[in-house]
């Protein structure tokens, strides 16, 4: 019989509420379960290229929407971002 290697941490909202540094610290991915049921994964950035392929190009799909959604309602254009970022590179360079 082959021993199976454990993908990931499990514990319950309880616990990762009380342990969330050390285990957004850690190496591994956390199961939180919330009443036995998976609830939530989180997937501890120390290296953020053993994050799935998958899971990094859905948030980024997601944070770029969010983002752009924000800047829409506030009436930002790309152009002034551009601008912004500019500038502040210039005052940079002059420290």
């Amino acid at each position: 019989m082959a021993v199976r290697q454990k993908l990931m941490k499990t514990t319950t909202v309880r616990q990762f509420r009380s342990q969330f540094c050390e285990m957004l610290q850690g190496k591994e991915a956390v199961l939180i379960t919330r009443r036995g049921k998976p609830a939530a994964v989180v997937y501890p950035l120390n290296d953020p290229q053993k994050l799935p392929m998958e899971v990094r190009r859905k948030l980024y799909l997601q944070l770029s929407a969010e983002i752009a959604r924000d800047l829409d309602a506030r009436g930002i254009t790309e152009k002034e971002i551009q601008r912004d970022f500019e500038e502040h590179r210039k005052r940079r360079r002059r420290r």
